[in-house]
């Protein structure tokens, strides 16, 4: 509690400005072709395609996103470092799209393993993030062998995982509030379907997706921007809103990581 009170009483924004600005940048970038691609008439194969080609470059921005918020020097992208987070993200899109929303599919009708995916999906949802900024942390801080990795995470998971489990599960408890209210990826409002919920996280779980939807959505039928400009305004707001506090947890994990006496050293840097 009160690692939770910490968090929500000391917020950062100077610092971490350009990794905000960077991620409404990225988010444009990601969520046009996503759209695109969405509202054409193609192959539902190849838009899965695009969705994972997309879903593994934005793992690369996501991870410049954190550094950027992890330090104000210019990082550079090292290839060692694009492999592992490249296979993390292709791990991830697996374990969702192969696995958890097949057998949410086949198993709807049996109540029981129905239930067994909700829980695995639950925890997923509730793990994977805080699990993904860790592992990334670990590649900040140079670290390139798996047994680096896997020992850097399981220790700061072992000092610090109610913490971090804690700060995020209010952060995406808050997301989902919102999002039942405005519409957005996460929202409640057809039931507590959480392996949609991590699908939903894997593929447009970017915080500029439903302004940019919507805006898509008005263009697209030639509605007058003017008439839906309280609610695009709204949208971008919550956006906005969404990657501030997101970008604070982020800083956040690298608290949580330092604190376990992995301050990053010059010939990391």
């Amino acid at each position: 509690m009160k690692k939770l009170q910490a968090f929500f009483s000391h917020f950062q924004f100077r610092s971490l400005l350009k990794a905000l600005v960077a991620t409404l940048i990225l988010s444009f970038l990601y969520n046009i072709p996503y759209l695109m691609a969405g509202s054409a008439a193609i192959d539902p194969r190849l838009f899965y395609g695009i969705q994972v080609v997309l879903s593994l470059l934005s793992s690369i921005g996501f991870y410049k996103i954190c550094t950027l918020a992890w330090t104000p020097d210019k990082e550079k992208l090292t290839a060692g470092a694009i492999g592992r987070v490249l296979m993390l993200q292709g791990v991830l899109i697996l374990l969702v799209s192969a696995v958890l929303m097949p057998l949410s599919t086949v198993f709807a009708s049996n109540v029981p393993l129905s239930i067994v995916v909700q829980l695995v999906s639950t925890f997923v949802l509730i793990v994977v993030i805080p699990f993904q900024l860790v592992y990334y942390y670990a590649l900040f801080l140079g670290k390139r062998s798996w047994k680096d990795i896997w020992g850097f995470v399981r220790a700061v998971f072992a000092r610090h995982y109610r913490s971090l489990l804690n700060v995020y599960c209010a952060l995406i408890l808050a997301v989902m509030a919102i999002d039942t209210v405005t519409g957005g990826p996460f929202s409640l409002a057809q039931g507590f379907y959480v392996p949609h919920i991590v699908y939903n996280l894997l593929y447009v779980g970017n915080p500029m997706f439903s302004w940019m939807y919507m805006l898509f959505l008005t263009v697209g039928f030639g509605v007058p921007l003017s008439s839906m400009f309280a609610i695009i305004f709204l949208l971008f707001v919550v956006g906005c809103l969404y990657a501030y506090l997101e970008l604070n947890f982020v800083a956040f994990v690298q608290k949580e990581c330092v604190d376990r006496g992995t301050a990053r050293t010059q010939t990391h840097r």
